[in-house]
């Protein structure tokens, strides 16, 4: 097993010419691979040229971990894969999960491999489809050699066209075999060889044709034909092969064309005329329900990627989003109506200067959700926004469900809070346990859907493959800094985190700092950051669970971000500082003692929380030393965070599926 560079194209590789097509592609294109070959399908010619290990198919937990080790963050699926029986599979505790959770046979080939692609995303991996890759091998309108049909063959195309997508709907195969105005027979699950096999003598003068199944999942099973597959469709006796242009891989398009005029077998790119099952799908599919989200926050942004995901998941891919969010929702499909960086303001004294833009963006997302019609709304967290758009939605007459994400803290600050969010919402969705009896008492409907940060990863960092990566030493002590994701916070941390810093540094001769940015303020906090005298990484989304694995203790602004750490047992200070203004009001009226959530919910100070007047590079560099230094501090800390979590429904039901189920029974009833 050979080691693999970091940033490697993973490549899952099954049978077939496709895995190396994949690798000469990446090679020209200076790509670093690896490729995680499945036993009995893969072919060690291929793999053996490149950094790989093989695994068999039921072994699930290893293939994750291997891939992880070697910094793999996107993944290719490529080649077939035999559906195993139970009793070859000899599944892992992993793969047992997985199938336990999704039934043996309740899917379809194709429902199947996108069950797989969702939980290889929600283990963190981005998977990516071959033609991303390999776009110049699309097969494309027309002939591809010297070799026409002749007019005979029109009538068994037509029919052939219309049979492989009648076919593809039922998720069994994507080719069929015509002869003389007779469908032959059609692709099982041992593929388009096994067909041409069966097809010999029976076929003469036919064609082969082969399309992509309606509503495929082109990223794990694109149709695919090379040179063998001319040679085997000659062998047969037919004339002729047509494939879908546009979503059919050639594996060596020049060797297609070569072997087609060698042979006389003519193969034609044809586009798929749309049958009247398709056009219903499709209409179907237009009308499917319109969800409009919007995100006032980075940790809100989180929150609504993983409500589109859980969304997607349970209808099948049966729904549309429009809305408001960042960079996570737009990794999810969702176009923003305008940045999230224009909402992301907190506390009186920093929203008042921006008070016009915001009001104005205010009109701006309630214009948007009444021309869409949307067939729900909902608002995650950031009230003083969503709460004036809901308050104007309902004046303007607007009778659209309306479900409010993230319950205000009631508890923490005035109960007035609740009854006016009683006169706008349909539905409050809590993350704590404790939460709904509040707002059920003032005639809120409110259920308990779970923190979905307990859900979202953070517990998966490549703590190994992160140092190696960015070359940090193995002995060295790391610290994360998570200066926060408003420009305001991140204005007023930087300065002190960064003095803090050179404490400890004077400290700790070896120390490395990670800083997590979101993309929102990313520039300012490079700019920040190059002045500080202490080797310092920053890294945006994609690599910030890999920098908490790889980190002794955190630095963190108070949030959602410090929950996150919990999750990944990571020892942490929490500090904030807001405008004085801001404090003076707070202080009056904020009711609990505790800003951090894991406090909040222990009822005792299992996190060290330092803010404002504490706030100070002398005070942060103490309490991080300790907890660098400390064994049992470090312990006790990371055994009260697992405390919390569990009340917060860790390792169990999935908090993102909970919500999603809430949306879709306010769109039901």
């Amino acid at each position: 097993m050979a080691a693999a560079e970091p940033g490697a194209l993973g490549i899952l590789a099954g049978s077939g010419a496709l895995p190396g097509r994949l690798i000469e592609a990446c090679a020209k294109a200076g790509r670093p691979v690896f490729v995680l070959a499945f036993t009995g399908a893969a072919d060690p010619a291929v793999v053996d040229r490149v950094p790989h290990a093989w695994i068999r198919l039921g072994q699930a937990g290893t293939g994750l971990k291997m891939l992880r080790d070697r910094g793999v963050r996107e993944l290719v699926m490529a080649g077939g894969v035999q559906r195993p029986s139970p009793w070859t599979l000899r599944p892992d505790w992993r793969t047992l999960k997985f199938f336990a959770a999704l039934g043996w046979r309740a899917l379809g080939d194709d429902g199947l491999l996108r069950a797989v692609i969702h939980a290889l995303e929600a283990e963190g991996f981005a998977v990516t489809g071959a033609e991303s890759m390999l776009r110049q091998d699309l097969a494309p309108e027309g002939l591809l050699g010297a070799v026409a049909p002749d007019p005979a063959a029109a009538a068994d195309i037509a029919l052939g066209l219309a049979a492989a997508r009648e076919h593809g709907t039922r998720d069994k195969g994507q080719a069929v075999v015509v002869a003389s105005g007779t469908v032959v027979d059609r692709e099982s699950a041992d593929g388009t060889d096994a067909l041409l096999t069966r097809c010999r003598g029976r076929a003469a003068g036919g064609v082969l044709v082969k399309t992509s199944k309606p509503g495929q999942e082109r990223r794990a099973d694109l149709p695919a034909i090379g040179p063998d597959t001319v040679a085997a469709a000659a062998a047969a006796g037919l004339k002729g092969i047509v494939v879908e242009a546009g979503a059919t891989l050639l594996i060596d398009r020049a060797a297609i064309a070569a072997a087609a005029d060698r042979t006389g077998v003519f193969v034609l790119g044809a586009r798929v005329p749309q049958s009247p099952a398709e056009a219903g799908r499709a209409t179907a599919k237009a009308e499917a329900p319109l969800i409009y989200l919007i995100a006032g926050e980075p940790s809100g942004d989180a929150l609504g990627a993983n409500l589109m995901r859980a969304l997607r998941y349970r209808t099948q891919g049966a729904v549309r989003f429009a809305g408001i969010g960042g960079e996570q929702m737009a990794a999810e499909g969702l176009a923003s109506l305008f940045p999230l960086d224009d909402l992301a303001v907190m506390g009186v004294a920093e929203v008042l200067p921006r008070a016009r833009a915001i009001l104005k963006r205010v009109r701006e997302a309630v214009a948007d959700i009444r021309a869409r019609n949307p067939s729900a709304v909902v608002t995650i967290d950031s009230s003083g926004f969503n709460w004036r758009v809901a308050q104007r939605l309902r004046r303007a007459g607007e009778t659209v469900p309306l479900i409010h994400y993230v319950a205000p803290m009631v508890w923490a600050w005035r109960a007035g809070r609740a009854r006016r969010l009683a006169r706008w919402y349909d539905h409050l969705m809590a993350l704590l346990p404790f939460e709904p009896p509040y707002f059920e008492k003032i005639g809120l409907s409110c259920s308990y859907v779970g923190h979905p940060v307990v859900e979202m990863g953070a517990d998966k960092g490549d703590r190994a493959g992160f140092r190696r990566r960015h070359e940090i030493p193995p002995l060295a002590r790391v610290v994360a800094i998570l200066p926060g994701s408003r420009g305001g916070e991140v204005g007023r941390l930087l300065p002190i985190l960064g003095a803090t810093l050179a404490l400890l540094a004077k400290r700790f001769p070896d120390l490395m700092v990670v800083v997590a940015a979101t993309a929102n303020v990313e520039a300012r906090v490079k700019e920040a950051v190059a002045a500080w005298d202490v080797d310092t990484v920053v890294v945006g989304a994609a690599e910030k669970y890999d920098a908490f694995a790889a980190s002794d203790a955190a630095l963190a602004a108070s949030g959602t971000v410090a929950l996150e750490l919990t999750v990944a047992r990571v020892p942490t200070v929490v500090t904030y500082r807001v405008n004085p203004l801001t404090h003076a009001l707070l202080r009056r009226i904020v009711k609990v003692r505790y800003a951090n959530l894991v406090n909040l919910i222990l009822d005792r100070p299992a996190v060290p929380e330092l803010l404002q007047a504490d706030a100070t590079p002398e005070k942060l560099a103490a309490a991080i030393e300790r907890l660098l230094e400390d064994q049992a501090a470090r312990a006790a800390q990371i055994s009260a965070g697992q405390e919390a979590l569990q009340a917060l429904g860790y390792g169990q039901v999935s908090p993102g599926l909970r919500a999603a189920d809430e949306v879709l029974a306010r769109l039901r009833r």
